[in-house]
């Protein structure tokens, strides 16, 4: 696995193309994209968006191939201010589209109101592999290259999911549910958190 501190167009293409195939099925993502003819597209440039914001104020982290990604924001960069959201307005825009907008925005607000307030933290924004490579083991790798990361530093580590099966695939790596929610006309979304490690065994 390589740390990329900031990816050129061409890395960003790939692995947005490539996260998008990895959330098509996301509750979140058909949430707010519940039209299959548009998702992937949509979910492509939403992907690269995310790719910029944390190459610039994060960690994004991949293998050679570039058919697995995680993004990470260190403490203090989750969530963002307003400033930096009102900046990002017009690209949020243009990448869900007007349509979809609202609903975008509902869920990274839900999102943030279950940040653990008060608490230092790395925040796992995306973790996502190629769907034909999924189950291979490289979820896992990616998770504890960032996880080492954590555990040298002496952090913590929390993350949110909305797909019921990633519960035991994060506990298997010492995540622990922090809580729950429900969006409204949407899915129930989980907050997980970890505690730095000393001594790990994986």
């Amino acid at each position: 696995m390589e740390t990329i501190q900031n990816p050129g167009s061409s890395d960003r293409e790939i692995l947005a193309g490539m996260l998008a195939r990895a959330f098509a099925n996301d509750p979140l993502a058909v949430h707010v994209f519940p039209d299959d003819a548009v998702r992937h597209q949509r979910l492509v440039a939403v992907y690269r968006l995310y790719l910029r914001i944390f190459s610039r104020s994060g960690v994004v982290v991949t293998n050679r191939d570039r058919n697995a990604a995680s993004l990470w924001l260190p403490p203090g960069r989750y969530p963002l201010s307003l400033a930096e959201h009102l900046r990002l307005l017009p690209r949020m825009a243009m990448a869900t589209g007007l349509t979809a907008l609202p609903s975008a925005l509902h869920v990274l607000s839900h999102l943030e109101q279950m940040h653990p307030a008060g608490r230092t933290f790395w925040y796992l924004g995306v973790l996502g592999v190629e769907p034909v490579k999924q189950r291979t083991g490289l979820g896992g790798t990616l998770l504890k290259t960032g996880l080492d990361v954590c555990d040298e530093q002496g952090a913590a580590s929390w993350l949110e999911t909305a797909e019921p099966s990633n519960l035991p695939f994060y506990s298997a790596y010492g995540f622990e549910v922090l809580g729950a929610s429900e969006l409204r006309n949407g899915p129930r979304v989980w907050s997980m958190w970890r505690d730095a490690r000393e001594n790990r065994d994986w």
